[in-house]
Formats: C-alpha cells, structure tokens, sequence
C-alpha cells in the first residue's frame, strides 16, 4: 500500500474484507456479517483524487467512499463487551531506549505524504513511529523508532493477537523497539519465545487477559465489484 503525493492511493493484491479493515481502522476479529467471497477475490485499487489530501484522509474516508461506491458497502459500529489484553509495565521495568531527537524522520499522518528521493544506497529514512516487521517462516520480527504505546499496540493486535489491547502503560515518550517472537502462542514449550515472553523479556511489558468494550464493524450489507 502506498499513499503517495496528489492525492494518489495504489493498494496491490488485497481481499475487499482487507480493504475493508485497512479502511475502517479494524481487525478481523472486529467485524461481523463478512460473505465468505470476500476472502477470496483480491483486487488492486488505483484511486487518485484532485487536491493535495493528508494520509489519513486517503487511508480512511476516502478508501471509505471507494468502497461504498464500487461494492455497496454499507456498515454501522457496536461497542460490546469482549475478551481484550491489556498492556502494562512489567516489574523489570520498561528495557526500551526513548528515541532521541534527530534519530528517525518525523512523519504525520495528518500531513500530505512526503516526497521520498532515495540514493539507492540508503534506501527509505526511518521514519518515527512507523516500525517495520519481518516473517521469517513462524518468526516475526518489529523494528521502529520512535514508537509510541498506541503504535506499539496497534501493530500488536495486527501482528501478534487476535484481540484489542488497552493501554494501562503510561508510557508517553516514543521508543527504539526492537522485538523477536514466534507466531505459535505455544511456542514456550516448543523452544521458541511467545509473544508474552518476547515483550517481557525484550521490551520490559506484560500481556495480561481481561474484558472491555471493543468496537466491532457490522457489515450491513455489500455486492460485487461493479466494472472498472
């Protein structure tokens, strides 16, 4: 996915219930109602809209209107009680090193998106709060500057868990993070490190169960593409 310069949004090899939680801030386990098909077509979406629009605005509302329009998505949002994990400071203590000033690029998602020249040696700048991750068979790696609880969380409940996550850090600063764990939840007993392992060990935080209110998407009603 790429939100480029102009108001251009190119998506490559994505299934509409993909597009539909990229467009609507959710995870799977957050939307109700999907028809099977949605799983199994992939599209590639190339939108370009006039004017100079912030990430945010193409990620969301403007994906958004794609998808209402093309595939007569039509939606509301609950709020119900459900099994989530909060994300606490473990007794250790935080093990992160606060990111200093001048060692990523800043980057606001309320902002057009940058113009990025690469010399081809260097490649892209590390922008803040906006970590990379890497799978390498069952093992995934996330590595960032800059990263904040909320960053850090969001990409979790992506990567690693199939529930939300409520910060109870008090963390406000952003970190170097840098984490390693194996995708199995087993993977203590199979000589590999969980992801609860991975985040007390690495990053000095726990994963605890508990419950409370997750907003969930309700798929109202959506049709077939309609032609290009």
């Amino acid at each position: 996915m790429q939100a480029l310069p102009g108001g251009r949004l190119v998506m490559e090899n994505f299934s509409l219930r993909g597009l539909i939680q990229f467009a609507y801030g959710v995870r799977d386990f957050q939307m109700e109602g999907l028809p099977a098909w949605t799983d199994l077509v992939h599209y590639d979406v190339q939108a370009k809209a006039e004017g100079d629009f912030s990430v945010k605005q193409m990620e969301g509302p403007m994906l958004q209107a794609l998808l209402e329009d093309r595939f007569q998505l039509r939606v509301h949002r609950e709020i119900r009680q459900m099994p989530v994990y909060e994300l606490s400071v473990a007794k250790s203590g935080v093990k992160m090193k606060a990111t200093g000033p001048g060692e990523c690029v800043p980057y606001d998602a309320n902002a057009a998106p940058p113009v990025v020249h690469l010399s081809g040696a260097g490649g892209l700048p590390v922008f803040c709060g906006y970590p990379t991750n890497r799978v390498t068979g069952s093992n995934r790696t996330l590595d960032g500057a800059g990263v904040s609880a909320a960053v850090l969380i969001a990409n979790l409940s992506r990567l690693a868990v199939d529930r939300s996550i409520i910060d109870k850090t008090g963390l406000d600063a952003g970190y170097d993070v840098h984490l390693e764990w194996a995708a199995d939840a087993l993977a203590d007993d199979a000589g590999g490190t969980s992801i609860f392992t991975a985040l007390q060990e690495q990053l000095g935080l726990k994963l605890e169960a508990a419950k409370g209110p997750v907003e969930v998407l309700v798929i109202d009603s959506v049709k077939r593409a309609s032609p290009n």
